[in-house]
């Protein structure tokens, strides 16, 4: 009798014995696939803030320009191209009837002429770029009236320019008189093409 039970006995002590080593196995396998499952979860959230991040930083950058013959437009759009920033025009909201007479009158009396610009505000701009032709060796008068019209304190302007002949230099006065709360970079003559981008290096905007 005893010669009978004894191999049921070890037939279901090893049947018992391989059901738990399955069991453990599977619990194994779980284990392996939810720590992997958690590092490629955690993988993509460390991936996603940094990716909003880059995109809030570009959003906060505006390249203000006026253009009047397309020059300036055509740096104001490279630096739009390379920072990722949002481009607005500036545009005088009458134009001129004789454009030499009148812009040099607007810019020794210092008027500020009417504009318009499609952007309603500045404010949810950081970093602001403010682009234009030098004039007589100033800005246009536009550039005063964009400058007045809108509070840039604690922002950062850039300002740049294009021109044949002069640098930029003579015009950022208006900056300090119009911008007093605003931090304000050293102005750029963009004159050369492949000059644009060691130059926003240098300002550490790429």
């Amino acid at each position: 009798m005893s010669k009978r039970i004894l191999p049921i006995v070890l037939t279901l002590l090893l049947a018992i014995g391989l059901t738990a080593c399955s069991g453990e196995a599977a619990s194994d396998g779980n284990e392996e696939q939810k720590t992997e499952s958690n590092q490629e979860e955690s993988a993509t959230n460390t991936e996603e803030p940094a990716e909003m991040a880059e995109q809030t930083e570009s959003e906060n950058i505006l390249i203000a320009y006026y253009s009047h013959t397309g020059t300036t437009e055509a740096v104001a759009e490279q630096i739009a191209s390379l920072t990722g920033g949002i481009l607005s025009k500036i545009e005088r909201t009458e134009e001129y009837g004789d454009l030499e007479a009148e812009a040099e009158v607007e810019i020794l009396e210092g008027e500020q002429p009417e504009i318009s610009i499609d952007v309603e505000s500045i404010e949810e701009y950081e970093t602001i770029f403010v682009g234009y032709p030098i004039w007589w060796d100033e800005a246009p008068a536009m550039i005063s009236t964009f400058l007045a019209n809108n509070d840039f304190e604690g922002k950062k302007i850039i300002p740049f320019c294009t021109s044949a002949s002069d640098d930029i230099g003579n015009s950022l006065h208006i900056f300090e008189e119009l911008c007093p709360g605003a931090v304000i970079a050293e102005g750029f003559t963009a004159n050369n093409e492949a000059d644009i981008e060691p130059w926003l290096q240098e300002l550490g905007m790429l």
